[in-house]
């Protein structure tokens, strides 16, 4: 896979060329079942084009918001999430926030407004968001905390507590990356990517 290649392909005006691309590279961890969640934008109106590269896999899609020509998106392991989010302390930390004790669905409805509000007000984004994308709680604290000052170490995300857990999980997430897109290049499509 040559970096060539993979721009060529972000950038083709064909949409769901550059739309399956943008997937593989922002969403491997998820597709390669090693991560639960990952957020992303997309062209307004390319969301379905994204969930019918999904159809038959255990992976969900939500429209988080529109903003402007973009959609915002969150594709998800559902059971994985629900797990996570149902934790005593996540589900304390996002009861800070407003989240109450509902269905998935309707947290992550709450989720998008959020979202949708801080592009709408020019407000604070809601950094909560980190959790829904499996961040450590203390990394999401932390980064909350120092407003995204003085981490430790910077990756996926802003580590401000277990680093080398933290480097651990990037190289995991770079090796399913690597594999998603040599898969993709020598001919897989995003379902048969998708563990």
């Amino acid at each position: 896979m040559s970096t060539e290649a993979v721009v060529r392909c972000l950038t083709s005006s064909e949409a769901a060329e550059s739309v399956q691309m943008q997937m593989i590279v922002q969403s491997a961890p998820v597709l390669k079942n090693v991560k639960m969640s990952c957020m992303f934008t997309v062209p307004a109106g390319t969301s379905r084009l994204v969930c019918s590269f999904l159809y038959q896999t255990d992976i969900r899609l939500c429209r988080l918001c529109s903003s402007g020509r973009r959609d915002i998106i969150l594709l998800y392991r559902e059971k994985w999430m629900e797990s996570w989010l149902n934790r005593r302390e996540i589900a304390a930390f996002l009861s800070g926030y407003g989240y109450a004790d509902e269905p998935l669905r309707q947290k992550l409805s709450y989720l998008g407004e959020r979202i949708a509000y801080f592009y709408n007000q020019s407000q604070d984004f809601p950094h909560e968001t980190g959790v829904f994308l499996g961040y450590p709680l203390e990394d999401v604290r932390g980064f909350i905390r120092h407003r995204g000052k003085g981490c430790r170490c910077t990756g996926y995300w802003k580590v401000y507590s277990d680093v080398e857990g933290a480097k651990r999980m990037f190289r995991v997430y770079d090796e399913a990356k690597a594999c998603a897109v040599n898969e993709f290049f020598s001919g897989k499509n995003i379902r048969e990517i998708a563990c």
